[in-house]
């Protein structure tokens, strides 16, 4: 599939066939057809035009930002280690992520949960998504944390 050759058509196809009748009517020294039918498909191939870049835009912008998915994706086990510590426990961790129940005194009173293993895949709107390192889209599940101060986090790098 070539990306955006159907909207690019859409763009400049009626836009091209336009300005050949123009051509055209120039070439015979009247016009092909009157002027309000030309007006009216000139307003149309400019409508098509714009509606046919906005289109293209969309997907191009849709397969950068599969490509860029892709990329983090392929590189999470290089990516830091994220280690969290919560309040409260998390349910069905993926594999590679292991669990410690911290003791109750000190810095660890409010935290009793200490996972290692995560990496990070996202952190967007006041949340982080967590994967293990060989997460894949599709089989794998990803455990979503919102910020606050139920959670304690730190980033490991990776050697």
């Amino acid at each position: 599939m070539v990306i955006g050759a159907t909207p690019l058509a859409l763009a400049f196809g009626p836009a091209a066939v336009a300005y050949g009748v123009w051509i055209e009517g120039q070439r015979r020294g009247r016009p092909l057809v009157p002027q309000h039918v030309a007006r009216n498909g000139v307003m149309c191939a400019i409508a098509l035009g714009v509606a046919g870049l906005f289109w293209a835009s969309t997907q191009l912008a849709w397969a950068y930002g599969t490509g860029r998915g892709e990329e983090d994706a392929a590189g999470l086990g290089d990516r830091p280690e994220v280690v969290v510590d919560t309040r409260e426990p998390l349910d069905d961790l993926p594999s590679g992520v292991t669990a410690t129940r911290l003791g109750t005194s000190g810095d660890s009173a409010m935290y009793r949960h200490h996972y290692h293993g995560f990496r990070l895949l996202l952190a967007s709107g006041g949340r982080l998504f967590l994967v293990s390192p060989g997460w894949q889209h599709g089989r794998d599940q990803t455990i979503v944390l919102p910020y606050g101060k139920d959670i304690r986090v730190r980033l490991v790098p990776q050697p």
